[in-house]
């Protein structure tokens, strides 16, 4: 460190070579200096993390856990807390015999973010992450998902843990601005493979070990050729949507609120019904719109008598189905919706019913008001029926939504 100072020193340099000696001792993390002098000669004596005040408010920010408000029934836990003993950690011993020592020397230590589902000495999923660079080629900052694993969901009702869990891992990776994720999986794994690649992960290579290398990204790369809505939906989403048509859906209190949970901060796992849980739901009514078409934009609006309505989520439609058979109606949903078979074939008595297929991409916190969206021209009333939303309205809120 002297070198960087000249042979006879003031009293200022003295000083100076007083306190980055110090830091070069390795006993403090940071060191924050608005002196450019300072920062200069640190650098060329290879110290890290010495910031200027505007750089270290960066650097803390990256520190910070991020909120999970697409996934409100998720919590980043501290890794010592996590019960290892716990039932769901047993089929990752099958795969890898060295868990409890990677665990603790790795996830503990290094005090890697660790997402869990219901409670930590019982977990029902859990996600350990690890901000990367470089590696498989992705990019300067990357988000490795190390661990990604739920109870197993057998039975007629799923519960949707893992919908859930990506969700949640989704919401982490965007609120630190990660452009891209990617996990490992062993290829005998064809199942999990099968649904990864529902939700936009690609395959991109293999380790030396054999497996295979499943990556998502959150945004377009560089020379990317621009999708169609619904497949930007699926490579990109949840939190990125491409907005060309959109449209209100008044939904009732209700039924928004087995649907669309998180909407209202829930943060019960086996409170909500599956589908709540769920990325890829379904909506039925009984509105004689036929607009919708794949990777349109919904926006749900939650509506109450003596309450002002809310849009609090958005969506994108997969499909569409009209008809008076709940039969029919059913074998579309499948378990993607709140209705029973029971109200199916109430509401198909009534006349035809319209079954949505959609994908949960935002819940918006605040959500928009109804006056708020009034005069952002996105609606003129309270609509009682699907609306569509005119141009200037969707430009406010794709405005909204990039926010």
């Amino acid at each position: 460190m002297r070198q960087q100072f000249p042979n006879e020193l003031s009293a200022n340099n003295a000083a100076d070579l007083e306190v980055l000696s110090t830091y070069a001792t390795g006993f403090a993390t940071v060191l924050v200096t608005e002196d450019k002098a300072m920062r200069g000669r640190a650098s060329r004596a290879s110290l890290s993390h010495v910031f200027g005040i505007a750089e270290a408010i960066d650097w803390l920010r990256e520190l910070r856990d991020p909120s999970l408000h697409n996934a409100a029934a998720a919590n980043i836990v501290p890794a010592y807390r996590i019960n290892r003993q716990a039932e769901l950690f047993g089929t990752l011993r099958d795969d890898y015999s060295p868990f409890d020592r990677w665990w603790s020397q790795k996830v503990v230590r290094e005090n890697r973010p660790v997402i869990v589902l219901g409670s930590p000495d019982e977990p029902d999923g859990v996600a350990v992450l690890k901000g990367e660079s470089g590696d498989f080629g992705l990019g300067e900052r990357v988000l490795k998902v190390c661990t990604f694993k739920v109870q197993d969901e057998d039975g007629p009702v799923r519960a949707r843990r893992g919908e859930l869990l990506l969700r949640a891992v989704i919401d982490y990776a965007a609120e630190l601005g990660y452009p891209v994720m990617y996990l490992t999986v062993l290829p005998r794994h064809v199942k999990l493979i099968g649904w990864l690649e529902q939700f936009g992960f690609l395959r991109h290579s293999q380790t030396s070990d054999g497996e295979l290398v499943m990556t998502k990204h959150r945004v377009p790369g560089p020379g990317q050729g621009r999708l169609s809505p619904l497949e930007h939906a699926v490579r990109y989403g949840p939190r990125s949507v491409l907005v060309e048509r959109a449209h209100v859906v008044p939904i009732k209190h209700h039924f928004h609120d087995r649907l669309l949970p998180d909407s209202d901060n829930q943060g019960s796992l086996f409170d909500n019904e599956p589908c709540g849980n769920a990325i890829r739901k379904a909506y039925l009514c009984r509105s004689n719109t036929r607009r919708l078409e794949p990777g349109h934009l919904l926006a749900f609006l939650r509506t109450k008598p003596a309450e002002e309505s809310r849009v609090t989520a958005v969506g994108v439609v997969e499909d569409t189905l009209v008809s008076e058979q709940p039969g029919s109606i059913a074998a579309f949903v499948r378990g993607r919706t709140v209705y029973s078979y029971e109200e199916m074939v109430q509401m198909c008595a009534e006349g035809p019913v319209l079954a949505i297929l959609f994908r949960l991409d935002t819940r918006i916190s605040p959500p928009w008001s109804a006056s708020e969206l009034r005069k952002a021209g996105v609606m003129s009333a309270s609509p009682q029926s699907i609306a569509s939303v005119r141009e200037k309205g969707r430009a406010w809120i794709r405005t909204r939504l990039d926010e």
